[in-house]
């Protein structure tokens, strides 16, 4: 049992260490994407705001045709 044991502590540490590097370069990859500055002054870089813009105009046209379907649908006979 001991065996055992020690074998499933060694099989987490590393799966967790390895999860905790991914997180972590994940992580910086996105913020050096995402983000430009130095130090505590950072803002949205370009890429980032083409993102939140692009994001901002699918959002705005998915939820105009979702309202435009439902109250055209009005009256109508659900299948």
């Amino acid at each position: 049992m001991a065996i055992m044991t020690e074998i499933v502590g060694i099989l987490y540490g590393g799966i967790s260490t390895m999860a905790s590097a991914l997180g972590a370069g994940l992580s910086s990859l996105a913020e050096s994407i995402f983000l430009s500055g130095t130090g505590e002054t950072k803002s949205l870089s370009v890429f980032g705001t083409l993102i939140v813009v692009f994001a901002g105009i699918s959002l705005s046209i998915g939820l105009g045709r979702w309202v435009l379907n439902f109250v055209t649908s009005l009256g109508a006979r659900n299948r």
